[in-house]
């Protein structure tokens, strides 16, 4: 199919799946909660909360200028990383998988995904957590799921303990993890996992974590031939392969990929463990160490170098109207994580010497986008003044807390990515999830993700080291995507 610019291909739907989904934000229904936040709370926000955050933050700033600054916060400074030579053979662990953190909001979701779609019958599997009370609650509702799960064995792990951690890779040949924030909780595990030769895939989306994850553990995995692949759900398989199905196809025809453009549409609900890793990420007195490469090590290639492969990002600053697309348009805040996975695939994949990455998220009217931009405003502050939170108490979810099922059944995503080559080539590239694609397909992600990195496919590969999905996977996690679970849609079209 041709077209010669956007528009003629933005009515297409993405399947019949799809066809009953409504926008968040969309008509007339804002209009109350439109008026209440523009007229009552923003002008609150404006001329008392933020005046009291700017002075909270200059009393901050006097008392650290005259004080001792703190060490600059290192997730790898007790851990060891260094191969472990006595390792227990892949053919001689006790399990396929492990799930760790499947008491948490998102690790709940991964082992009832894997309760209904997989069973016991196929792979041997435990859950892991801190909590034995948790994860016998945990194990007697899936057992109402499938009976079979009341085998499933539970192994009682703190993921603070790098012994503990140890003794956990050892058994397995894969862990699928969920115990973010992964700054605070996900070091000793992924350590663990390099050292032993244990695949590993999780659901972070923290980037800067990743970089230190990359910059300590790459070599390691690569010796012991561990595929550790971070960033496993929602944050970032939808873009990272959509980057790698419009390189690959320029590939064939002997062009390179020079320019992509995403618009998201999505539906979702934020949880109290995502909230918890916000403002983790973003707390002013958190100074991570410097990495060891003297580079970004989301810029490393497979041997350890520095990949001359760029990435240029262009990310607007505010909401607008996209005549081209038409629709308002705004920044997407995982927009820079997204950005960043496609930049270290280009680095291990060599995609192109240089692409510009832009990506923004739709909005149904004007009223949508300044909602959606006074919700940030509003839970940013809460994390630059802590007298703010306290109201965050009353309308977000805490740790553990999340979407109820309707909910997430109400979700879903749906991406166009609009690809450029160095000939003038393009393509417009759909991936579309049918539910919440932050929780409930995540978790499906993360699953089959981790599933792919034990097939006889993929290991045939012998790839290692800290990959991307992309990296890892290849075409193998689309063709999981579609086919197992509640499906999802990707295609490719030529403009």
């Amino acid at each position: 199919m041709a077209a010669t610019d956007t528009t003629p291909l933005m009515d297409e739907d993405f399947g019949k799946a799809f066809a009953e989904k409504k926008r968040m934000n969309a008509g007339w229904s804002i209009l109350p909660s439109f008026i209440l936040q523009t007229f009552v709370i923003f002008p609150f926000w404006l001329f008392f909360v933020l005046p009291c955050t700017i002075i909270y933050q200059a009393i901050l700033k006097l008392f650290s200028l005259c004080s001792k600054k703190p060490p600059r916060y290192d997730p790898f400074a007790q851990v060891q990383t260094e191969a472990v030579r006595d390792r227990p053979k892949m053919e001689d662990r006790e399990y396929d998988f492990i799930v760790m953190g499947a008491t948490g909001f998102t690790g709940k979701l991964v082992v009832e995904y894997i309760t209904v779609q997989y069973g016991t019958k196929k792979y041997k599997w435990a859950m892991a957590g801190r909590s034995i009370g948790k994860l016998e609650a945990v194990k007697k509702s899936l057992s109402q799921m499938n009976p079979e799960v009341a085998e499933v064995p539970l192994l009682v792990a703190n993921s603070l303990d790098s012994k503990k951690m140890d003794e956990l890779a050892s058994k397995t040949r894969l862990v699928m993890a969920a115990v973010g924030p992964f700054l605070k909780y996900g070091t000793p595990l992924v350590a663990a996992c390099a050292r032993y030769g244990t695949h590993y895939c999780d659901i972070t989306g923290e980037v800067t974590w990743v970089r230190h994850v990359i910059d300590k553990l790459d070599a390691t995995a690569r010796q012991t031939g561990a595929r550790i692949v971070p960033l496993c759900g929602h944050d970032s398989v939808p873009w990272d392969m959509c980057a790698y199905a419009a390189a690959k196809e320029f590939e064939k025809k002997g062009d390179n990929l020079v320019s992509l453009k995403f618009y998201d549409e999505i539906r979702g609900q934020m949880s109290g463990g995502t909230l918890a890793t916000a403002t983790l990420l973003v707390n002013p007195s958190l100074r991570l160490a410097r990495t060891k490469a003297p580079f970004n090590p989301m810029s490393m290639d497979a041997k350890g170098g520095e990949a001359p492969n760029k990435l240029k990002t262009r990310f607007p600053r505010c909401c607008s109207y996209d005549s081209k697309y038409g629709e308002f348009v705004g920044p997407f805040i995982m927009a820079p994580v997204n950005a960043n996975v496609v930049k270290r695939s280009n680095a291990l994949l060599g995609y192109s010497p240089s692409i510009t990455y832009s990506e923004v998220i739709t909005h149904p009217g004007c009223m949508s986008a300044w909602l959606i931009e006074l919700q940030k405003i509003f839970i940013g502050t809460g994390i630059f003044f802590p007298p703010w939170k306290f109201f965050h108490s009353f309308c977000l979810p805490s740790p553990g807390e999340g979407p109820s099922y309707a909910e997430r059944a109400a979700g879903y995503l749906k991406i166009k990515a609009f690809a450029r080559s160095s000939k003038g080539n393009r393509l417009l590239i759909r991936f579309g999830l049918t539910v919440d694609p932050g929780y409930e397909d995540t978790a499906r992600l993360l699953v089959e993700c981790g599933l792919c990195t034990l097939s006889e496919s993929i290991t045939k590969q012998g790839k290692s080291g800290v990959l991307t999905p992309a990296c890892a996977f290849g075409m193998d996690i689309i063709d999981r995507i579609k086919s197992q679970g509640r499906g999802g849609h990707f295609s490719v079209t030529a403009l």
